[in-house]
């Protein structure tokens, strides 16, 4: 195999298996970090890295750095963005970064049509696919309307995807009470929403690989808790499970008719008391990438090879892999939870047993971050408070004086 020397961008905690299992293929491997990075740069799979602004304001203040590291250096071929904020970034800029390598991402119009909800709703009625009633609405007048015809409980989403509504990704609203705490006005920011019917049950997620519209794997993975207590948010617990066959055959449609290349994320909930299932949306990107790996899921090697036109080898069955594989977002609990007690939303009682739960499943689950053979990363995330003001020091003496072509770590 090509031996290739990569650029990550997005500093994101599902970078990390995407870097390990590029440097254990002996690729070389870059990262633009943050304050923001989880201390990407203190792992033993990055060979070198630099400092930026922080992506997820969507500015273009991390341009110049990244631009000059590109340009230092020319041993780069490939750009793996890695999560919503990156993938932003690296739209605004792709004339730029693909006239100095391959990026590791679909094209164009993937992207365009992937990240608005609302063509992603229609594409999947349009393919005969699951999917629970909804309306798209552009002010309160029309809000009201479709309440009068949707109903109590429903969802209301931004059709932007990793746009926030109220600061939070979705609002689950179950009754008029909560309609009116929680939306008291139309957000000025949103041209539109979307209004859908809500569906209670766990999400569940297919990370997949393709290439020119046909599988090459894929996994599905059911979200038992996230970072928010409503289920909405980002995945603290999952398992892998044996392919739900509404949503496999949506999958193979959805990959189908996009001409899917590259990895990708399709998102549904299922009724686990009638078995209703509704597709969520669709994330062009690596997402719970620990998981994927674990469960046999090689996308980041096959990104890496399809980008360069290299040969991929399909599995004879796409969805032959392991079920019962654990996941963990260890963080991302603990902060919930300690935020339902400082909040009083939950009790002593309730708050030690869930505590519990989390400390098993740490004890026995694949981690977001945690890998005991590169555990300085976590260490620097659990110690952050104590030694960010020693990063935030060399972050600037790095600032002040740059040396171009000399890695942080």
């Amino acid at each position: 195999m090509t031996k290739h020397t990569i650029l990550i961008i997005g500093d994101a905690r599902m970078a990390f298996p995407v870097v390990r299992s590029f440097s254990k293929a002996g690729h070389t491997v870059h990262a633009g970090v943050s304050m923001y990075s989880n201390y990407m740069e203190w792992s033993r799979y990055v060979d070198a890295s630099f400092w930026h602004a922080p992506l997820e304001p969507g500015t273009d203040e991390p341009f110049e750095p990244i631009r000059n590291w590109l340009l230092a250096h020319p041993e780069i071929d490939s750009i793996q963005p890695v999560n919503e904020a990156s993938i932003r970034f690296v739209t605004r800029h792709r004339n730029f970064l693909e006239s100095q390598a391959k990026i590791i991402l679909p094209n164009r119009e993937i992207i365009k049509t992937a990240v608005d909800k609302t063509n992603m709703f229609d594409l999947c009625t349009h393919l005969n696919g699951p999917i629970a009633q909804y309306k798209k609405i552009t002010n309160m007048k029309e809000t009201l309307a479709a309440i009068e015809d949707i109903g109590f409980p429903f969802i209301l989403k931004p059709s932007i995807v990793d746009a926030y509504i109220f600061d939070r990704k979705a609002l689950i609203l179950r009754d008029k009470t909560d309609f009116n705490k929680q939306f008291p006005h139309w957000p000025k920011i949103h041209p539109e929403l979307l209004m859908q019917r809500y569906l209670e049950g766990p999400r569940h997620s297919v990370i997949y690989s393709a290439k020119e519209g046909k599988l090459l794997g894929a996994v599905e993975v059911c979200a038992a808790r996230t970072h928010e207590n409503d289920g909405t948010g980002y995945t603290t617990y999952g398992i892998t499970v044996k392919p739900n066959p509404i949503i496999k055959a949506s999958v193979e449609a959805f990959v189908k008719e996009m001409n899917y290349s590259f990895t990708g994320c399709l998102q549904y909930i299922v009724e686990p008391m009638t078995g209703e299932v509704t597709f969520m949306e669709i994330n062009p990107r690596v997402s719970l990438a620990r998981i994927a790996e674990c469960a046999g899921l090689t996308h980041s090697i096959w990104g890496l090879k399809i980008a360069h036109n290299e040969p991929v080898t399909p599995l004879d069955d796409p969805w032959d892999l392991n079920i019962g594989v654990e996941y963990t977002w260890t963080k991302g609990e603990l902060t919930m939870l300690a935020s339902l007690l400082k909040t009083r939303k939950i009790g002593i009682r309730e708050f030690s047993k869930r505590l519990l739960r989390a400390a098993w499943d740490a004890c026995r689950c694949h981690h977001a971050i945690f890998d005991p053979f590169d555990p300085l990363p976590a260490i620097g995330v659990y110690t952050n408070k104590l030694i960010a003001p020693i990063r935030e020091k060399r972050r600037q003496e790095k600032t002040n004086h740059p040396h171009l072509g000399a890695p942080i770590k």
